[in-house]
């Protein structure tokens, strides 16, 4: 049985330059994980669009709200290799003293004793990243609302805005079945449907929703090259406890 109304893509990512997300903090490293959850995707591909005006909070129900938006599976990282950099935002001054949560050269010091008091930023001035490198893959699915879809050929993620190539196919034979199912690729928790049954699974902790993986579970599925995806998903799906269909 087809679902005329799924038109599923295999994509591969490929990063033409370092990748880095803050998705670990370990002492005075930070951590870039193998993987690349599917709102940043989203943004990134142009299939949804933020509005303009910087905002204190995040707005994912309020851009992801339309029906009409291809439904975006995380990516993660089959083949890479890490990138490690150091960073030292310190001063050069010859006076430096530590304070709360900054380190004060010369200058604030003197702002200091005058009374007149700077902000103080509560962000890393000296540590290591650790990126995923360049040329290393990552792959994910789409699930299309129409057969043809417009996908950019290169797009920008990440902290440093990576500069990644995309290479999408559309995967022409694939089955609808209903039973019991395992998903080797992750997925946000946040967009299955209330109907399926999760009966395992493996996390991935990323921002800003944890992922799963290795997730067994029953319901409604697409199989494709060996390959397992819930049918039922859509942004914020499980939050609104409607189904598709």
């Amino acid at each position: 049985m087809k679902v005329m109304n799924i038109f599923p893509y295999k994509c591969e990512l490929k990063t033409e330059e370092p990748l880095f997300f803050a998705s670990k903090e370990v002492s005075r490293t930070f951590i870039t994980v193998p993987y690349t959850g599917n709102y940043a995707l989203v943004y990134a591909m142009g299939i949804v669009e933020s509005g303009y005006q910087a905002s204190p909070l995040p707005r994912y129900r309020e851009d992801l709200s339309s029906n009409n938006c291809h439904y975006v599976f995380p990516a993660k990282f089959v083949n890479f290799k890490w990138h490690m950099e150091s960073f030292n935002c310190v001063g050069e001054g010859y006076f430096l003293q530590m304070g709360q949560n900054i380190v004060i050269d010369a200058q604030k010091y003197l702002e200091e004793v005058q009374g007149r008091r700077f902000p103080v930023y509560n962000s890393p001035q000296m540590g290591t990243f650790k990126m995923i490198a360049s040329e290393s893959v990552a792959v994910f699915y789409i699930f299309a609302k129409t057969k043809e879809i417009l996908i950019p050929r290169y797009i920008r993620v990440g902290k440093l805005m990576t500069k990644c190539h995309l290479e999408c196919t559309p995967v022409n034979n694939f089955e609808i079945r209903k039973g019991e199912f395992f998903v080797e690729h992750p997925l946000n928790p946040a967009d299955l449907s209330r109907e399926y049954l999760v009966k395992s699974y493996s996390t991935v902790s990323i921002k800003p929703i944890p992922l799963i993986e290795r997730v067994q579970m029953e319901g409604e599925y697409i199989t494709f090259d060996k390959t397992c995806l819930p049918l039922h998903v859509g942004y914020f799906l499980y939050m609104e406890g409607e189904a598709t269909g």
